[in-house]
């Protein structure tokens, strides 16, 4: 049998002669994100945040401001290390992660609704899966037809309201949707999701929208959002080592394009308490082959299949487009 992790006692030293004491957990993804940051400054965490008083509280700390850490028992890690690139490809290149974060996206009310949803249907609630069904991959819980409920359309009426200003903001094009998929899903203590793009071949998700909720003051650490610059080169893509981090902010609202990479971090959750996880609902908008002018969407009063100007030269809806 495997031995329980041990309390590790930090005292953390920070620019400025400040000092910060704290106790994690020898298996706490704080704990990794400290000692890394501290061995790689470059590595792109602005900030980690650490629990206090058994996750009732948090304190957060720019990762630039830290000087040295005194941890008992000693703590030894094994930081990997990127090496440099023996060669780089002439035809590669790397850009930045696109994204859009709107903060108080729904109404007070609205937000204290879907929180109460989410809070009652724990019982509704099933492990997360992917499509290699890989279980080490992704470890989360999830409700995948929350699409057909009303508060689903609640957000769906908003996103297709913001939709043209989120496309220009993003700089791809307008696109006649398809319908609106929808998750509502829950993560607490050490629940994660690996590096990963929405989209595929056979999957025509085009825009994914991640709206956090969870109780005040939250009883969670971590669940952070990375969204990877990505690396092109020779028609292939992969996600670069630098990375944003878009912290699960209640209310907030976060877009990015479906082939983005990006990863939801490890919670922590000490209570083990359903009620405070970290809770999202994750929308993604279906690009469709061509306009339909009776599709609707939301409450139904969005006919988003009408063809618009952006779309004159598309071929008629159930056209041979000849």
């Amino acid at each position: 049998m495997m031995d329980a992790p041990r309390d590790i006692a930090l005292r953390i030293r920070l620019a400025g002669g400040h000092e910060h004491e704290v106790t994690l957990r020898e298996d706490a993804p704080e704990l990794l994100a400290l000692f890394t940051a501290l061995s790689t400054p470059e590595s792109g965490d602005p900030w980690v945040q650490l629990p206090l008083d058994g996750g009732r509280a948090a304190c957060t700390v720019r990762t630039s401001q830290l000087v040295s850490i005194v941890s008992e028992p000693p703590v030894v890690l094994e930081l990997q290390k990127t090496p440099p690139p023996a060669h780089a490809a002439s035809d590669s290149r790397a850009r930045r992660a696109r994204f859009v974060v709107i903060d108080d996206f729904l109404g007070p009310g609205e937000h204290r609704e879907l929180l109460a949803l989410a809070l009652a249907a724990e019982e509704e609630f099933k492990a997360g899966t992917v499509n290699s069904h890989d279980p080490e991959y992704r470890q989360n819980l999830v409700i995948l037809d929350f699409g057909n409920s009303v508060h689903s359309r609640l957000l769906q009426s908003r996103l297709l309201t913001w939709f043209p200003l989120l496309a220009r903001t993003l700089g791809i094009p307008v696109f006649p949707v398809g319908f609106v998929e929808s998750q509502l899903t829950a993560a607490s203590e050490g629940q994660y999701f690996k590096v990963h793009c929405d989209d595929g071949p056979d999957c025509p998700r085009a825009l994914s929208c991640v709206y956090y909720l969870h109780r005040e003051p939250r009883g969670f650490a971590g669940g952070d959002l990375r969204l990877y610059d990505c690396i092109e080169a020779d028609g292939a893509r992969r996600a670069a080592d630098t990375f944003t981090v878009v912290q699960p902010v209640a209310n907030r609202m976060v877009v990015f394009p479906s082939e983005e990479f990006h990863e939801a971090m490890p919670v922590r959750c000490p209570s083990g308490d359903f009620g405070d996880s970290r809770f999202a609902i994750t929308s993604w908008l279906h690009r469709a082959a061509r306009p339909d002018p009776n599709a609707t969407f939301g409450w139904g009063h969005f006919h988003c299949g009408v063809v618009a100007p952006q779309f004159v030269a598309w071929p008629a809806a159930g056209g041979d487009g000849s």
